[in-house]
């Protein structure tokens, strides 16, 4: 299922590399808040993991900081859950990013990140070591 929506990255993007030598690749994940008005004027949190693979991954990290705006298109791939210290339970996200626009002014002494096509895919499904 497609999705697009827009919010606030709440952490640091955070690179590793999966696998080993020839077959390894990158995976950037961020945790992104998304706020809005209800009609009673209640603001609603809802935060979801997306994740940017390989090549892609590598090109976006550095300019995927805590409190930048940004507008991610990608894929549902699930919705997960977690559990608070105070035992509520929390539904999240979890989305495979084919696009990620920043919406806010780059930092001063960085730039607007290149463009980069065709890798943003993710593993196929015998790839994906994790979870």
């Amino acid at each position: 299922m497609k999705i697009t929506f827009k919010g606030n990255i709440g952490k640091d993007a955070e690179l590793r590399t999966v696998g080993e030598g020839e077959n390894a690749y990158s995976v950037l994940s961020i945790w992104v808040a998304e706020n809005k008005k209800r009609r009673d004027d209640v603001k609603e949190t809802k935060w979801h993991k997306v994740t940017l693979w390989r090549r892609y991954a590598e090109v976006m990290a550095p300019y995927l900081k805590k409190g930048r705006r940004i507008e991610v298109e990608g894929t549902l791939n699930d919705v997960k859950t977690y559990t608070t210290q105070d035992n509520r339970i929390i539904a999240y996200a979890d989305i495979w990013a084919e696009e990620v626009e920043l919406m806010d002014r780059p930092e001063p002494a960085g730039d607007v990140p290149p463009e980069v096509t065709g890798t943003a895919a993710a593993p196929a499904e015998e790839e994906t070591p994790w979870d």
